[in-house]
C-alpha cells in the first residue's frame, strides 16, 4: 500500500513539473497586499460614486430650487401689475382712482383673512407638496443611469491603464 502511495505522488509531482514546463499551469500566490490593495480600490471607487450621487442630486435639487424662486418672483410681478390694473379698472367705474385702490386693498385683504383662516390646512398641504417635490428630485432615475455610465467609463479606464 505505501508502494502505491508514493507511486501516486511522484506520478503527480512528475505531471506538475511537466505542466509547469509547458506553461499549463500557473501557480496564483495569496498576497494579503494584493487583496488589501483591491479591497482599496473598491473603497474608493464607492466613495467616488457616492460623491458623483451627492453632487448630481444636490445640483437637481438646487435648479429646481432657482426655478422655484424664478416663479415666485415673476408671480409676484404678475400679481402686482394685475393689482395695479384692477385698482386703475375700479377707479374707472367708480370714477375715483383712490377707491378703486381702496376696493383692490379690501379685496386683497379679504383674501390674507382666507388664508390666516385656513392656515394650518393650507400649511399641510404646502409641506406635503414640498416634500414630495424634493423626494421626487432627490430619487430621480435618470441620474443614476448617467452616473452608472460614468462610473463604468472609469472603471474600464482604470482597468485597462492598470493591464
Amino acid at each position: 500500500m505505501a508502494g502505491a502511495a508514493m507511486f501516486a505522488r511522484m506520478q503527480t509531482a512528475s505531471c506538475a513539473i511537466t505542466l509547469r514546463k509547458t506553461g499549463f499551469m500557473e501557480e496564483e500566490k495569496f498576497s494579503f497586499s494584493g487583496t488589501f490593495q483591491k479591497g482599496k480600490e473598491y473603497v474608493d471607487t464607492q466613495i467616488k460614486l457616492l460623491k458623483l450621487r451627492a453632487l448630481a442630486k444636490g445640483s437637481r435639487i438646487a435648479g429646481s430650487l432657482v426655478l422655484d424662486v424664478s416663479k415666485v418672483i415673476l408671480t409676484i410681478f404678475i400679481v402686482f401689475f394685475c393689482s395695479l390694473a384692477l385698482g386703475f379698472f375700479l377707479g374707472e367705474l367708480l370714477h375715483s382712482n383712490a377707491l378703486g385702490f381702496l376696493l383692490t386693498g379690501v379685496i386683497f385683504f379679504v383674501i390674507l383673512l382666507l388664508i390666516r383662516a385656513f392656515e394650518p390646512k393650507l400649511e399641510s398641504i404646502f409641506m406635503n407638496l414640498t416634500i414630495r417635490k424634493l423626494a421626487n428630485k432627490w430619487d430621480g432615475d435618470e441620474d443614476d443611469d448617467v452616473i452608472e455610465e460614468k462610473v463604468k467609463t472609469n472603471i474600464h479606464e482604470e482597468f485597462t491603464k492598470n493591464k
